[in-house]
């Protein structure tokens, strides 16, 4: 099995894999299951010692301290994920469950090169259907001090780091790196991560590298690197080079651009990350197989799906939509909604009652949208498995993103989440009997 791929084909693995090891911050044993998951997934993250999930987007960063943390429900968090991200980007997935049963991946010998390995021995399918991807369409440019990120636009990923530090040989490397069928494993997946020999002992004193030794990181003095020769001579500069691809992996949708960093590090990268997916990250969000077109459905759009109007039509905007199996869509809420008048004055929080029915409307969407269900409309006929996790309020923007469990004839079940700020507040499932219009049922 090699790590071919067209990066707008959804992949994932054909089947599960474990490994373990210890944090290279943390020093804590970590057990890993990596499992695939239907196209259209994306890829997910579990803590499995909390049954929490973490939600992989830029927006979910909670550190950027010598490595890439994420946070999520019940607080959970996951540490140093980017080595694995780039693989999971180098080998063109994007359908994948991740479990952890500790807060930080293991380092392995501190590169890419055995999860390579692990996805070898799993094997990488292709999956039916096409990916959505986020197209950078003009220049956008980050300053900060010396750093410097760029993104233009460009028909593949193309990513052209530039990295500096006073020691011999490593003023000004620089590598260019074309995301095409192996170059992941032959030009980024070998290079280890590193440490500066006089940052050690600080870096002891922040309670960091519990975990680090020889074996899983180079360590660099004034007359070079101290264990071992280096993999490369710029063996640096393409390390970085990994962890941005890991980064921007956060993302969680293949990225179409040419990114340009200088002297950056986790926390430019993600800033880059987030600037690409605020200005790029839904225009290209795209109706999936949708017998309506488009490429996404605006509150006109939805009014001719959805019979509720003011004050009861509670979703703005659908991003994306694929008929009888998934839909996404945002509830922006202000202070200006009705119901904060009585729930509560002085301390406006949305009833969960109220964010189970938005839940539902994006949800229904999902099956409106199948010309079979034309004309007809939903009643809500079940709540299972609801759990109201943190409250929402004016200023929040709701994501609602919904699977479809199954759908018989008249009857539906999605499982879905509501999502503030990347982390869940709400989350449910639904069932739901789908009837004709009728003058009775819709007060015409």
């Amino acid at each position: 099995m090699t790590s071919n791929h067209t990066p707008l084909t959804p992949r994932t693995i054909e089947k599960a894999f474990c490994f373990e090891g210890v944090g290279l911050h943390t020093g804590k044993n970590c057990k890993v299951k990596v499992s695939p998951l239907p196209a259209g997934s994306g890829l997910k993250f579990f803590r499995s010692d909390l049954n929490a999930e973490i939600i992989v987007s830029p927006e979910s960063v909670s550190g950027t301290a010598r490595g890439t943390t994420l946070s999520g429900e019940k607080n959970a968090t996951i540490h140093t994920i980017e080595h694995f991200l780039a693989t999971v980007t180098g080998f063109g997935i994007n359908n994948l469950k991740v479990e952890m049963d500790a807060e930080e991946m293991p380092i392995l010998d501190g590169s890419a090169v055995q999860f390579c390995e692990m996805f070898h021995k799993a094997g990488v399918v292709q999956q039916s259907g096409s990916l959505a991807p986020i197209k950078v369409t003009e220049t956008l440019e980050l300053q900060f001090g010396d750093v410097y990120l760029k993104v233009e636009p460009a028909d593949r990923l193309e990513l052209n780091v530039t990295t500096s530090f006073p020691y011999a040989g490593l003023e000004n490397q620089n590598r260019v790196f074309k995301l095409e069928p192996n170059h992941f494993e032959n030009d980024l997946a070998q290079a280890r991560t590193f440490c500066f020999e006089e940052e050690i002992e600080q870096l002891r004193k922040q309670g960091l590298i519990k975990g680090g030794d020889f074996g899983c990181a180079m360590v660099i003095g004034k007359k070079g690197i101290i264990n071992g020769p280096l993999r490369f001579d710029d063996e640096v500069v393409r390390h970085k080079t990994l962890d941005l691809l890991g980064d921007l992996t956060l993302l969680n949708r293949p990225l179409l651009a040419k990114v340009t960093v200088k002297k950056a590090g986790h926390r430019y990268h993600v800033e880059l990350a987030k600037a690409i997916l605020k200005k790029f990250g839904q225009q290209d969000s795209q109706t999936k197989n949708s017998s309506r077109g488009g490429t996404m459905f605006d509150i006109i759009q939805i009014q001719k799906m959805l019979p509720h109007r003011y004050p009861f039509l509670l979703v703005d905007k659908i991003l994306e939509l694929e008929p009888n199996k998934r839909v996404v869509g945002i509830k922006n809420v202000t202070i200006n909604e009705p119901f904060f008048q009585g729930h509560f004055p002085g301390h406006p929080i949305m009833p969960g009652v109220l964010v189970l029915e938005a839940m539902a409307q994006v949800g229904g969407t999902t099956f409106l949208c199948d010309k079979s269900n034309e004309g007809k409309i939903l009643y809500l006929a079940g709540v299972d498995k609801a759990r109201f996790r943190k409250p929402i309020v004016p200023g929040d923007q709701i994501r609602f993103e919904v699977d479809v469990i199954f759908v018989r004839s008249k009857i539906g079940k999605i499982a879905g989440k509501a999502i503030v700020d990347g982390q869940v507040a709400v989350e449910a499932e639904l069932t739901c009997a789908i009837v004709d219009r009728t003058p009775e049922n819709t007060g015409a």
